[in-house]
């Protein structure tokens, strides 16, 4: 007597090449993410160290820091709605040829994202983190990122782009260098 097979489960099937797409869609915005904020960020440094010694935005930081977690929540989430999408529209107006208004947009949202964004959340960091689920979704989405960057790191691509930007840097260095 012969067992019988059951027939494939085609819905975890599904379910897990579903799964793998999101995991690749997430890992191509997470890398291109990254990409940006590595471009963006050392350009922006300065003018967040200028901004920082202004009293008003310590105590604007200190502020964020002392409220609860939900305002804090609702102090990131009203820039990151409005600025959010501003990328996405720049990215629109890049892909169909506006390639300076979308540019420049694309410049100004990212800027703006780092700058009021990024000071919110670390300003608001620890009352977020008393958040369960933020905690949850944070947690999950760095894992996902640092997943996302070995793998990118690991080809040969970014090898190489690496290394054209070390040569860039040590060519521009030693402009700067010979100006002097």
């Amino acid at each position: 007597m012969r067992p019988e097979l059951s027939p494939p489960d085609h819905r975890s099937r599904l379910a897990r090449a579903a799964a793998a797409v999101l995991r690749a869609i997430a890992t191509v915005v997470v890398v291109i993410y990254e990409a940006a904020a590595a471009i963006f960020t050392p350009l922006l440094r300065p003018l967040w160290l200028w901004l920082g010694g202004f009293t008003l935005f310590r105590l604007i930081g200190g502020w964020i820091g002392r409220q609860p977690p939900y305002m804090v929540l609702v102090l990131l989430a009203v820039p990151f709605c409005v600025i959010e999408p501003a990328k996405y529209l720049a990215l629109y107006w890049l892909a169909t040829g506006h390639l300076v208004t979308g540019g420049i947009a694309l410049v100004l949202s990212h800027g703006l994202s780092l700058l009021v964004c990024e000071r919110i959340f670390h300003a608001g960091y620890e009352p977020l983190m008393r958040i369960g689920w933020f905690n949850r979704l944070l947690t999950w989405l760095l894992g996902l990122r640092d997943r996302a960057l070995a793998w990118a790191r690991a080809s040969a691509a970014w090898q190489t782009a690496r290394d054209a930007w070390h040569t860039v840097r040590a060519w521009w260095a030693e402009v700067l260098r010979r100006r002097r």
